[in-house]
C-alpha cells in the first residue's frame, strides 16, 4: 500500500500515512498543520467546508456514499464549560486515523458551523486523550 509523507515542520514529526481515507481527504482540500500538535491538520479551505456536517465533508472530498456510511461516527456532547460538541469519525477499526470536527453554534442567528480537523495516527489518539474522550458506542451517531 502506498502512503503519503506530511509533517516535518512546525513541531510535527515527519511521518507515513498509508490509510487511504485519510489519503483522499488530504489530497482533496489544503491543510495546514496545527503547530506544536503532531499529527493534526485543520483545513485551510474553511469557507469551503466550514458548512457541511463531518459525513458531507467526506462526499466532497471524493468518498463514496457506502463508503461513508460504513464509518463509524460519534457524537459526544461536553458539560457547559466546553460548549462545543464534536463529531469524531475513525477510519478504521484501529481508530489509528480519523477526523474531529468541532461544532460552532452561533450567537448572532447565523447557524451553525463546523471546524474540521484531519489527525493522522500520531494525533489522532493523543488528541482524544487530552480531551478526555474515549468512543463508546451510546456516543454512535447516524445522522
Amino acid at each position: 500500500m502506498e502512503g503519503i509523507q506530511i509533517g516535518g515542520a512546525k513541531g510535527h514529526i515527519e511521518e507515513v500515512v498509508q490509510d487511504p481515507i485519510f489519503i483522499t481527504i488530504y489530497s482533496s482540500f489544503r491543510w495546514k498543520m496545527i503547530p506544536n500538535c503532531t499529527g493534526r491538520y485543520t483545513c485551510r479551505d474553511h469557507n469551503a467546508v466550514s458548512h457541511l456536517t463531518p459525513k458531507k465533508m467526506l462526499e466532497a472530498a471524493g468518498l463514496d456514499s457506502f463508503t461513508v456510511d460504513k464509518l463509524r461516527q460519534y457524537h459526544i456532547a461536553f458539560d457547559a464549560v466546553r460548549k462545543d460538541p464534536i463529531y469524531v469519525n475513525p477510519f478504521n477499526e484501529g481508530e489509528l486515523e480519523g477526523l474531529i470536527t468541532y461544532v460552532k453554534y452561533h450567537d448572532d442567528g447565523d447557524g451553525t458551523s463546523y471546524v474540521h480537523t484531519l489527525n493522522s495516527g500520531s494525533g489522532f489518539q493523543r488528541k482524544l486523550e487530552a480531551i478526555n474522550v474515549t468512543l463508546f458506542d451510546r456516543y454512535l451517531f447516524s445522522g
